[in-house]
């Protein structure tokens, strides 16, 4: 009887980490639904409600665009980026998607090498160079139209030829079908 008293205090002690998380993100997501539907319902009501709330969201959202750009520790970004630092899993994910838009954005512009034409299966398709490495480099290649997904070749030096266009101009030939 008593092995299975341990067991079980165990057994709640290796789960209480993750039953503790799942409380917090359903309490986080009650608040955070609570604060939508009670803006949602004030201007499901009024329309001067709506225009009101529209009007202070483009303010607020103007005002943390400009203390992020006046500066890049903007304390807000920085407390959401730790606490999704220590989500296992989201954590990955994001940062991933966080480089992903700067490489595209223009502003991870030191970790890019320029966008190629990859020889695939005996067709030329785009691809932006993300390293280099002695032999070759490695280049992702995009899905059209959802460039967030794609391959990851490892092509020799001499098998790519460098298209001259920058990421936005390989992107949006990307996104467009090669319509653009």
């Amino acid at each position: 009887m008593n092995t299975i008293f341990r067991l079980i205090g165990k057994g709640i002690l290796v789960l209480l980490p993750i039953i503790l998380l799942i409380w917090l993100l359903s309490f986080i997501f009650g608040l955070i639904k609570h604060f939508v539907e009670l803006i949602f319902n004030t201007a499901a009501n009024s329309m001067s409600a709506t225009i009101s709330i529209l009007v202070v969201m483009v303010f607020v959202l103007a005002y943390a665009g400009y203390l992020f750009e006046k500066n890049k520790e903007f304390l807000l970004v920085k407390a959401s980026e730790f606490v999704i630092s220590k989500i296992p899993g989201v954590a990955t994910i994001y940062a991933v998607l966080k480089d992903i838009i700067k490489m595209f954005s223009g502003k991870g512009a030191e970790g890019y090498l320029g966008v190629a034409y990859v020889d695939l299966a005996g067709n030329r398709v785009i691809g932006f160079i993300t390293k280099e490495e002695e032999d070759g480099y490695w280049i992702f290649v995009p899905t059209t139209p959802n460039p967030t997904s794609g391959i990851l070749l490892k092509t020799p030096k001499d098998k790519i030829q460098k298209a001259d266009m920058s990421v936005s101009e390989g992107l949006k030939k990307v996104v467009s079908l090669g319509i653009k």
